[in-house]
């Protein structure tokens, strides 16, 4: 069993496939399971069905929810096409769809009586399931294309974007419905976008300081290497030998290989790691599905 995860995980193409379907399963269980029985609605196009859903129930019209999905999601599809090409839309789309299918699948059962607690679990569901499609190069559909989009053209984090379109969800909520239900999904809201933003690695930037007296070798791996870097030529103030400084800004997701490419060629090297904002300039962020 082990054995067979460990090979999805570190293939490519079968990772991608997990995941679309993990955040299916993991929506459906937030939304069913959890955020229903709160009353409380999701992030995204999700979280505009249910409450379209729930506001043409008071005029007894029953939508499903699944149909709602379908049809907010089309054009939005049409948008990701144009904007990001189709292996971008052929795993976005495997996400939604597999979210369609568990949403009919998974009953909609009360394991949990408090309100707070099921907005809680079913909006940390949620989050973790977005962040990791992101992770991995695609999108959940919906909004999420939008906020995928603006992420990656105007460097905004995906949760503080995504709270902006759900702030209209919420005044909806307000206007339709009571309070209550408005602060919870609220709440729900928040914690969906931190930890989209916690898991969603790849958004991140690093600057990282390699010292070494081998910087030819490494910055000849360097070249093969997404970013750009810099060559710095210093001393150490202590030993009065001269070391080689070069700096690279990379993505957070993108450490570990750096490491493993830097310790390859010289096991002495220093590396020294901070967070960072690239804001201008020639950088691109990666995210290849």
């Amino acid at each position: 069993m082990l054995h067979t995860i460990s090979f999805i995980l570190n293939n490519k193409k079968f990772r991608n496939y997990f995941f679309a379907l993990f955040y299916g399963l993991l929506s459906a269980i937030g939304i069913n399971l959890f955020l229903n029985n709160a009353q409380s609605y999701s992030v995204g196009v999700a979280g505009i069905a249910q409450l379209l859903q729930a506001i043409l129930a008071t005029f007894s019209i029953h939508v499903s929810l699944s149909l709602l999905l379908i049809i907010f999601n089309i054009p939005l599809f049409i948008f990701a096409w144009r904007a990001f090409g189709l292996k971008y839309i052929f795993f976005s789309l495997l996400a939604v769809l597999s979210n369609i299918v568990f949403l009919q699948l998974i009953p909609q059962t009360e394991i949990v009586k408090d309100p707070l607690t099921n907005t809680l679990i079913g909006a940390a569901l949620i989050g973790i399931g977005v962040g990791l499609c992101f992770n991995n190069g695609f999108s959940t559909g919906g909004t999420d294309i939008i906020v995928n989009y603006i992420q990656l053209h105007y460097h905004k984090k995906v949760g503080f974007v995504s709270n902006l379109i759900n702030s209209g969800t919420l005044i909806i909520t307000a206007l339709f419905f009571d309070l209550g239900r408005t602060v919870y999904s609220l709440l729900g809201m928040l914690v969906t976008s931190y930890l989209m933003d916690y898991v969603f690695v790849l958004q991140k930037d690093v600057n990282i300081m390699i010292f070494t007296k081998r910087s030819d070798q490494i910055a000849a791996s360097l070249k093969k290497f997404v970013h750009g870097a810099t060559l710095i030529k210093g001393i150490g103030v202590y030993t009065g030998q001269t070391t080689d400084i070069i700096i690279v800004v990379a993505q957070k997701g993108q450490l570990n290989y750096l490491k493993q490419m830097i310790k390859a060629v010289d096991q002495d090297a220093f590396i020294s790691t901070q967070s960072s904002n690239a804001e201008l300039g020639n950088y691109r962020r990666v995210f290849d599905a």
